[in-house]
This record gives C-alpha cells, structure tokens and sequence, in this order.
C-alpha cells in the first residue's frame, strides 16, 4: 500500500514538473518568470516579474525589447536568443509568453506616465506571439505611447497596426492571411516580406533564422543610442 502511494506520488511530481518544463517558466532573454503564475494586481508589484530592474540597470543603451514566443512556449526560443543578443549588446530585452501581452503593455503604460519608459519602444513576436505583437503595439497607442518597430515572424492571422508605430516588418509564410496591414492613422513603413520558396525556412524555424534576426537587430541598435556613463 505504501509503495503504491509512493508511486503515485512521483507520478504527480514527474507531472507537475513535466506541465513546468512544456510551459517554458523561464527565459534565456531576462531571468523574470514567465506565465501568468505569480501575477499581482498592483502594477507596480507586476514591474518586478516583468521587468528585471537589475538587468535593466545595467543596460548601456537606450529602448525597451519586448519579444513574445507563441504557443506554449516550445517552439519560439529563437526569441530568447534575440533578447540575449539585444542584452549583451546594452539594450534591454525581456522574452515572454504571447499570454502576457497585455500586462507587459499595461506596465509599460504605468511606467510611461511616470517617465520613466526608455524610448525607443520595440516589439517582436513568433505565431502566436506574432498575433499580439500587433494587438500590444495597438494597445499602446491608444493609450499614449509610441512603438518604434514591430517585427512579426510567421503570424497565423491578419494583423494591424495603427498612427503611433513607425515601422513594422513581417517576415511570413503565406496562408492567405497572415499578413499586416496599415490600421486608421498609420502613416510609416509597412513591409510583408514573403518567405515562400526558402526551403530553410518554416514556421518552427523562421525566428531562429541568423540572417532575419541579424536584421532585426541591426535596425534596433541603428534607432537605439549609448546612454551616457554612470558617475561613480
């Protein structure tokens, strides 16, 4: 008997630990958890799990990154190792789960009424998180604050984007939707470059691809600027 309970026992402990790994709890990009465990209604509180402020400080350039994996977190880790890249390069880079757009809007927002929001602001997504990089970059228009670039790679519907974001890239594979289009008042740079015939590229590797993040972050360190030295 109680060497069935202990079995039972592991069984749910394997479980458990099975449901942690597939559900991707931490990011190679920022050392913040990931999903929506933890959440606090307090935004300020929220900053803590979204925004890592020691990471943050020590950036040596300005802009925010904020780059979102899709589903269940498996098959977008090319994401985390743009945030790595972006971090060890000075700009401060945070990689989520598509779920937690909004509260990753909804601190920025917070932030930004208190100025303390580093500008320029960026957005990037994969699939899923593709989909709601263009809904977050729209969120925070409406609310105030500026998106400088929004990259997509292989979103799964049509996405759009509105007048306060000034260049947006989508990087997709055609299905006859999944392309961006100029939403009310946009007035910047709008490109879909269709990856159709590139055999190298699918949708489980296409934000993996070295060249399409090389561009990517090449244009954000052309927009971004080295903050001044902290006096000692």
């Amino acid at each position: 008997m109680k060497l069935t309970t202990g079995l039972v026992r592991t069984g749910a402990l394997f479980a458990i630990l099975g449901t942690l790994a597939l559900s991707g709890c931490s990011s190679t990009g920022s050392s913040s958890n990931a999903g929506t465990a933890g959440k606090a209604a307090d935004p300020a509180q929220k900053a803590s799990r979204i925004i890592d402020l020691n990471v943050k400080a020590q950036a040596t350039r300005t802009g925010e990154v904020y780059l979102m994996r899709g589903l269940a977190d498996i098959f977008s880790r090319g994401m985390d190792v743009m945030a790595a890249k972006l971090n060890r390069a000075g700009v401060f880079a945070v990689s989520d789960s598509y779920v937690n757009w909004q509260e990753m809007a909804d601190n920025i927002i917070e932030r930004n009424k208190r100025k303390q929001v580093s500008y320029p602001v960026v957005i990037m997504g994969h699939s899923l998180g593709a989909n709601d990089a263009s809904k977050m970059a729209t969120y925070l228009g409406e609310r105030g604050v500026k998106v400088s670039y929004v990259v997509t790679f292989d979103p799964t519907e049509t996405g759009y984007v509105g007048k306060n974001v000034d260049k947006v890239v989508n990087y997709y594979l055609p299905n006859g939707k999944n392309v961006v289009r100029k939403g009310a008042g946009f007035t910047g740079k709008l490109e879909n470059i269709s990856m159709a015939g590139r055999e190298e590229i699918t949708h489980t590797t296409i934000e993996k691809n070295v060249g399409l993040q090389g561009r990517a972050i090449g244009y954000i360190m052309s927009i971004t600027k080295k903050l001044p030295k902290k006096r000692s």
